[in-house]
């Protein structure tokens, strides 16, 4: 086999290597967040955070999913936001899925003192697929309606992506804009 003809079926098997990954929807992952920023009402506040999620699937195309996140904001400001929900992924081209969430979520804001809470519903649509072989982009949009401490209900923008770097292990970067919170971090995730 000559040298073009070798080239010619790396390209050609190019779209086969990246469809040789499978989306996975059982994972748990960590994100550290080194850039979180609540900005509500008179309310400005930076700081770093930690989050925690996990997904199980349930039932054919259904799964269960948890998210824990951590926020340690300046002048002493703490914030907790617990997602529990279930989700559902439908293929709607070759690893491209489209991914709806809902579920109940319970936010908490502590300032010396004050300590605020409510709980509420959250609710979202995703596209996930792989960009290149072992390169994952995840984006969509989520709506959470809350009303504590100055954050009301609002809608954000979702965006993810990673590194697989086995079927297991992967890691990369994600992003969540607009509304009165907003975070950037990295991200490790474990599939099992």
């Amino acid at each position: 086999m000559n040298a073009k003809n070798l080239i010619c079926a790396a390209v050609l098997a190019l779209p086969m290597a990246a469809s040789a990954e499978s989306l996975s929807y059982r994972y748990v992952d960590v994100a550290h967040f080194p850039e979180a920023e609540i900005d509500a009402n008179g309310l400005d506040v930076d700081g770093d955070g930690i989050q925690l999620r996990g997904s199980l699937p349930v039932y054919q195309n259904i799964f269960a999913l948890a998210e824990l996140a951590e926020l340690d904001l300046d002048n002493g400001v703490d914030a907790t936001r617990l997602m529990v929900g279930a989700g559902g992924h439908w293929p709607i081209g070759n690893n491209l899925d489209l991914i709806a969430r809902a579920g109940v979520v319970t936010y908490e804001v502590d300032f010396g003192r004050f300590d605020d809470d409510d709980t509420g519903l959250f609710a979202g649509v995703r596209l996930r697929t792989f960009v290149a072989p072992k390169i994952e982009v995840e984006g969509g949009v989520e709506h959470v309606a809350v009303d504590v401490a100055g954050i009301d209900s609002d809608t954000y923008l979702i965006g993810e992506g990673r590194y697989n770097f086995t079927p297991q292990f992967s890691a990369g970067l994600l992003i969540t804009l607009g509304g009165d919170t907003s975070v950037f971090g990295a991200q490790g995730r474990f599939s099992f």
